[in-house]
């Protein structure tokens, strides 16, 4: 039988929905001919409440309110709490889920936003219960319990950590959850040459002469951007600035008339890319949020990482992964964060340390075998059976 395999996102950052993209994609490419493979965002268009809640909520509170993100965060932990949060999004979710596994006949659903889990849960009670439902946990080291609330998935972590707190403290069988390293864009599985090097940064306008600093977070850009450009100008930092603003169009507009009126030359902004692997690669030191996605592409590549923010309680194991294994620094100081770039980068012998060290992390890209994991699961759970 011809498999149908769904994966459910919301777009609450990028790393939701850039995980489906690359798993459907490596899918297709590995086993393209004995099944589909259908993205659908959990939120259609007529949850019209509902996605400016989630979706535009968290970046919003992410990037300019924090406070009131973490307050919700620590508030939604509370089991009461995720009930009743269930109850009132049931109505409005449910049947457009129902809809989408009748409509394209859906025989594998995997689930990569932990909103959707409990939900994703009931609407295949209905249509099917044998549809095997695969939750990813995007989040390596710490993960709201929102995701361990539905027991009747199988569900993937990305650290052991998660592992044994899933079995030990959240109660699921160990046979139901399966541990793999972080997913990452197949295009951090090498790092770069010396000449695919100067060949990125020819195409992208870089100076080749000159050590690069990128600054980039989400989608909407890293919230202290416009300060820590500010403080690289006024202490004259000698490198070449990359600046990504993102979708954040207000930043990029700010930042272009702040080089037009100081005629500084060796910043460079962009907005929405798709060559972060150039990007990073041809970096000296990325100074970024807490995402998982970018501090792991970023240490992938063997970059020195300095983390200006990260979302408190979300983000925060992925600080102290960094921190505690001595791969960058958590600075939230502009002005702090320069006078690091400039130690960095006036230091060949530091970055060679950092780099050894990221290496005797062993990072690996984990969406080979989890896509085989997908796409072989209901075949081996039948030949146990």
């Amino acid at each position: 039988m011809r498999q149908r395999i769904g994966f459910l996102y919301l777009k609450t950052g990028g790393g939701h929905i850039s995980g489906a993209n690359a798993l459907v994609a490596r899918l297709k490419e590995k086993y393209p001919d004995n099944a589909e493979y259908i993205p659908q965002n959990g939120f259609n268009s007529t949850n019209l409440v509902a996605r400016i809640f989630f979706e535009k909520g968290y970046l919003a509170t992410s990037n300019y309110f924090e406070l009131g993100y973490v307050a919700f965060y620590q508030l939604t932990k509370s089991k009461t709490v995720l009930t009743f949060c269930k109850w009132l999004l049931r109505p409005f979710l449910v049947k457009n889920l129902i809809t989408f596994l009748k409509t394209e006949k859906i025989t594998k659903l995997v689930c990569l936003h932990e909103i959707l889990i409990p939900l994703a849960r009931i609407a295949i009670n209905r249509v099917n219960p044998s549809i095997p439902l695969i939750s990813i946990v995007m989040d390596p080291f710490t993960a709201h319990p929102l995701w361990f609330y539905e027991k009747d998935t199988e569900l993937i972590v990305f650290s052991r950590k998660l592992q044994r707190e899933a079995i030990s403290y959240y109660g699921f069988k160990p046979e139901q959850v399966h541990q793999f390293p972080i997913m990452l864009s197949r295009n951090f599985d090498r790092r770069y040459t010396l000449d695919e090097k100067i060949a990125a940064k020819k195409k992208h306008g870089i100076p080749l002469d000159k050590k690069i600093v990128m600054v980039v977070g989400g989608g909407e850009g890293l919230k202290a951007t416009l300060a820590i450009v500010n403080a690289f100008i006024f202490q004259r930092c000698p490198a070449h600035l990359i600046v990504i603003c993102g979708k954040n169009k207000v930043l990029k507009t700010q930042l272009e008339i702040l080089l037009k009126t100081t005629r500084i030359a060796n910043i460079q902004v962009f907005g929405f890319v798709s060559c972060m692997p150039d990007l990073i690669n041809v970096s000296d030191c990325v100074i970024t949020k807490g995402g998982p996605a970018t501090v792991m592409e970023t240490l992938s590549a063997g970059k020195p990482l300095i983390l200006a923010s990260y979302v408190r309680g979300q983000e925060l194991g992925n600080m102290l992964y960094v921190v505690n294994n001595n791969l960058g620094w958590y600075i939230p100081q502009p002005r702090k964060i320069i006078k690091k770039v400039k130690e960095i980068i006036a230091d060949d012998s530091l970055l060679a340390s950092i780099e050894k060290k990221i290496d005797m992390m062993h990072i690996q890209n984990g969406l080979e075998p989890i896509a085989d994991f997908i796409y072989q699961f209901q075949e081996s759970r039948n030949t146990e059976e």
